[in-house]
């Protein structure tokens, strides 16, 4: 693998496709598939494939968001490896679902390896990486409730997916452009409280 190519989500992308020649893929197909990258990927997939039609079916948002709750533990401990619960790891999902879903994606995937680059690079230094860790922590843990809000746990997933690509390729501005979803997840959930 050429250096830096570890960064392009197109591999990623690529990899998972390469699991749907089954009947079903389990999230454990799925991570043996993605492996070895660090845990970045394993963020950045369920975040991916939430903001996909796959987030209709029902759960699907709220195993993603147990997952990257998950994930993100780790991330902040600072730990490279990660093993999910049996329970979790055992969830699949129609292999033909995963891949029309993933086709579909592969445009903006493509899009997406083509304008990221490091940049900014000193917003990911401790201290401040605690933050966009933190959020997609946090993230992680609202998602399942967010199944009863139409839209919000896709529009939340957007955000972990730019906080996850932002730190795996350290683009400084993509961190920047991650904070708009939740400013939009916020003024969805104070209308639906106030019936604005």
């Amino acid at each position: 693998m050429a250096k830096g190519e570890d960064h392009k989500l197109g591999d990623l992308i690529d990899r998972l496709r390469a699991t749907t020649a089954q009947d079903s893929v389990s999230i454990a197909d799925a991570m043996a598939a993605i492996g070895g990258r660090g845990i970045i990927p394993f963020l950045l997939v369920p975040a991916l494939l939430t903001m996909s039609p796959l987030s209709g079916l029902p759960g699907f948002s709220a195993t993603a968001g147990v997952i990257i709750t998950i994930v993100s533990v780790y991330m902040l401990l600072n730990r490279d490896g990660i093993r999910l619960p049996g329970f979790i790891a055992s969830r699949s999902v129609d292999a033909h679902k995963l891949d029309k879903a993933l086709r579909k994606l592969q445009p903006f995937v493509a899009w997406i390896d083509r304008h990221t680059r490091r940049r900014w690079h000193l917003l990911f230094k401790r201290p401040i990486i605690w933050l966009p860790q933190g959020l997609c922590l946090l993230s992680g843990m609202v998602m399942p409730f967010l199944e009863f809000i139409p839209f919000t746990s896709s529009i939340v997933a957007t955000g972990v997916f730019l906080l996850a690509l932002s730190l795996l390729v350290r683009d400084g501005r993509l961190f920047v452009i991650a904070l708009v979803p939740y400013a939009a997840v916020i003024t969805l959930a104070v209308r639906q409280i106030t019936g604005a």
